[in-house]
């Protein structure tokens, strides 16, 4: 059923990846099936992912921020499909009821750690593109590691008062307290996260096209952090306009919320795409083995045997640096 007149005030007020699903018409049925299929895309390419780069490929620090994205995006992508399934199967009843709030907010936690993770992958790489010897010399051994477990603890805490405020309270009862939730969750992330990832980038584009001494032949790295972002930018487009509308202007937000989902459901499932094509060699015909293609796509500049005399590298750094569990 429609909401009725009196209703469409609180249609509105869904908010910013609100927990409760209010929408003026309900998503085709053909969008659940949608979502499963690429869910379980998504989730096959960050299970990948999360394989080599875990087990099977030497630990670096790019590595590292790579795992912690595919471990934010693979649980986000299972949330999201578990939902799917849930409403594709007509599931009714209490259970079926908290299993889906339980999606939602899981979802919601990961969807800001992937973003989060962001803005410290292009900031880390822009400073040991610009700054490599002080970089390299000066940068604590764990620092990958530690900032990738203070992110996970903000995207905990984010999502633990936003999910005080307007899941266990209620937007009836909380009120303005989750209005403000909802507008800060917009705040960290499009007025935040979007310029510390886009800034760096920006310089980083600067630097290697205009500024750089020697053009690094095979710069790999470089070209996966700017597709990182730029895909999250194209995709994260429909959600910033949403929440710009509705917050700012009051407006009512333009796009269904399931465009919205579905866009976020394509950033996280493209990341393991781009970890190929960034790394895989033209040149071969034949296939080659994908942890070999996912080594590749971590390269910096020159090869070993390039490197001498040079400012330390990536490449330098992997070979310094003690593996996790190389193969």
């Amino acid at each position: 059923m429609c909401p009725g007149v009196s209703e469409a005030p609180e249609l509105y007020s869904r908010g910013f990846l609100t927990i409760e699903q209010i929408a003026l018409l309900p998503p085709p049925a053909v969008m659940n099936y949608i979502f499963l299929l690429l869910c379980l895309c998504g989730l096959v390419g960050n299970g990948l992912v999360l394989w080599f780069f875990g087990f099977s490929i030497k630990r670096t620090p790019f590595s590292i921020y790579f795992l912690h994205l595919a471990g934010a995006d693979g649980t986000y992508l299972f949330s999201k499909a578990v939902f799917s399934l849930l409403n594709t199967g007509g599931f009714l009843g209490p259970f079926a009821d908290y299993i889906r709030g339980v999606s939602r907010i899981l979802g919601l936690c990961t969807f800001l750690a992937s973003v989060s993770l962001l803005p410290a992958v292009s900031t880390e790489r822009c400073l040991s593109v610009i700054f490599p010897a002080w970089y390299w010399r000066r940068r604590p051994k764990r620092l990958s590691a530690v900032v990738c477990a203070l992110l996970w603890l903000l995207s905990i805490l984010a999502t633990a008062i936003h999910s005080y405020f307007c899941v266990f309270l209620g937007r009836e009862v909380s009120g303005r307290a989750c209005r403000h939730t909802d507008i800060s969750l917009g705040v960290l992330l499009f007025l935040l996260f979007c310029p510390l990832m886009v800034l760096p980038c920006l310089a980083l584009i600067l630097h290697v096209e205009c500024w750089a001494r020697r053009r690094q032949r095979s710069a790999k790295l470089n070209h996966v952090v700017l597709a990182l972002v730029s895909i999250f930018l194209v995709s994260s487009i429909y959600l910033g306009i949403d929440w710009f509308l509705f917050w700012v202007f009051h407006i009512p937000a333009p796009f269904p919320e399931y465009v919205t989902d579905l866009c976020i459901c394509i950033n996280s499932s493209a990341k393991p795409v781009v970890y190929f094509l960034a790394g895989r060699d033209k040149s071969q015909r034949l296939w080659e083995p994908l942890r070999v293609v996912f080594q590749r796509a971590l390269r910096d500049g020159a090869e070993p045997g390039e490197a001498a005399g040079s400012t330390p590298n990536t490449v330098t750094m992997e070979m310094q640096c003690p593996s996790g569990n190389a193969s």
